[in-house]
């Protein structure tokens, strides 16, 4: 029989990517890392079969880990390997949900989870009211996207009206959010296998408004308080996401509200002890796959 493997569908094999492989590996489970775009499917009366690189791959577990460029593709492979039987952690449905910041605002809002208030609009002809309703000043999210990248201010209504059309070509839909009073900072809770494992500040530099890490953001840990864990955890249950970045904002003594849910967050810098729990999680599952 084929040796089992544990497939990695990732964008591109990043520190996170190569880590965790790296970590699998030396446990002894045979891991590969692939782009959608390398994996071939057959499809016939005998079945169906997943190929890499010419090898037909006995997959005992999938990490989807796709975004952006890969999402589409990814998304649809990830539901094939659900179809299929194939263990799927972050499966097509969490990642669906979890990187469209629209569906991510109604599964927050429909829980009740405290979250910023949040406008989802399909013409320029609603921003007057999107800015009387939210007030001044607002922030401008492509509805799929990461690491910050096009996240902008707005403070007046003619910077608005002058970005909104960007977001809006292509008979796309404009994301708005009321720009919260916040202490420089955000707090990003990592959670594995729906516990809360670790936090960190995140602060912008030089004044600036992002705190993505990516972008240039600062961070220093942050002492996980219980209703940080409360919060963090029952968001990661709500998403059916056992590996989740939960993003909050301070708004209270010990109070929150979430800016979203993370469904690829960065799993290595600053805390790489996230890796050995993301690698157990996925050890486990291929345990019971095995017991299948």
């Amino acid at each position: 029989m084929p040796v089992q493997s544990i497939l990695i569908l990732c964008r591109e094999e990043t520190p996170d990517v190569t880590e965790l492989a790296a970590a699998l590996n030396g446990r002894g489970l045979d891991t590969i890392c692939a782009r959608p775009y390398e994996i071939t499917v057959d499809m016939d009366m005998s079945g169906t079969r997943f190929k890499f690189n010419d090898r037909t791959l006995n997959l005992a577990c999938v990490l989807g880990w796709v975004s952006l460029s890969q999402r589409e593709y990814g998304l649809w492979l990830l539901k094939a390997f659900e179809i299929c039987g194939i263990p799927v952690i972050n499966g097509s449905d969490v990642l669906g949900s979890g990187q469209n910041k629209f569906l991510n605002s109604v599964l927050l809002t429909v829980h009740q989870i405290p979250h910023i208030p949040t406008r989802f609009i399909g013409s320029c002809e609603q921003l007057e009211e999107t800015a009387e309703i939210l007030k001044f000043p607002l922030v401008l999210k492509p509805v799929i996207g990461a690491k910050g990248e096009q996240v902008v201010r707005v403070d007046d209504i003619n910077s608005l009206r002058n970005l909104a059309p960007y977001y809006l070509r292509d008979h796309k839909a404009l994301y708005v959010q009321a720009c919260l009073d916040k202490p420089g900072r955000d707090i990003r809770v990592r959670v594995v296998d729906y516990r809360a494992e670790f936090a960190f500040f995140r602060y912008a530099v030089d004044g600036g408004f992002l705190t993505n890490l990516s972008s240039g953001g600062i961070w220093e840990p942050c002492p996980l308080t219980p209703r940080m864990i409360e919060l963090a955890e029952l968001c990661s249950r709500i998403f059916q996401a056992p590996v989740a970045g939960v993003d909050l904002l301070e708004v209270d003594d010990d109070d929150y509200v979430v800016i979203e849910v993370n469904t690829t967050p960065a799993i290595t810098w600053p805390h790489m002890e996230t890796v050995r729990h993301v690698a157990d999680l996925i050890e486990q599952r291929v345990h019971l796959s095995f017991g299948r």
